[in-house]
């Protein structure tokens, strides 16, 4: 298995696979409402803002690999919360995260692998570092979804 591949299916699995920590995004947010998407404690972010927040990076890393401007005309912001708090809109950010993961996965698969280890124009960081960061930092906001959604 190339490194391009193995990062690719470690973002799937963090979505809907058998990652190593055994937990993934697609049946925890299947069993949260819009009304516990935007529960908060304290100042934490609520899942709805996390969920952005990822959709939000992986669209950045999309764009490194491409060469694009990391920020662009009509991009959400991070940590996005939209004015309508509705069930079906919230429905509809899920279905932004799933479409984002498959999309940031295809696109490392057709990364050059001689790449990984160049550096990301307009970055300080090698590709990997980015591309391998999706995987932690995916992982470390599930486990805070799954502790916001058991207190929610």
């Amino acid at each position: 298995m190339s490194l391009t591949e193995h990062l690719a299916t470690s973002l799937e699995n963090l979505y809907n696979g058998q990652p190593w920590i055994d937990v993934t995004f697609s049946p925890h947010l299947s069993r949260i409402d819009a009304r516990q998407a935007v529960k908060t404690f304290g100042e934490s972010n609520n899942i709805w803002e996390i969920v952005n927040h990822i959709i939000f990076w992986h669209q950045r890393a999309q764009r490194f690999m491409h060469n694009e401007a990391p920020e662009q005309d009509g991009d959400l912001p991070d940590f996005y919360m939209p004015e309508n708090h509705g069930e079906e809109n919230w429905q509809a950010t899920i279905h932004r995260l799933a479409h984002s993961f498959g999309q940031i996965a295809a696109t490392i698969r057709k990364f050059p692998e001689k790449e990984l280890f160049d550096t990301f124009p307009g970055t300080e960081h090698i590709a990997i570092y980015y591309l391998q960061g999706l995987a932690e930092h995916d992982a470390y906001h599930l486990g805070q979804i799954v502790l916001l959604h058991k207190y929610a």
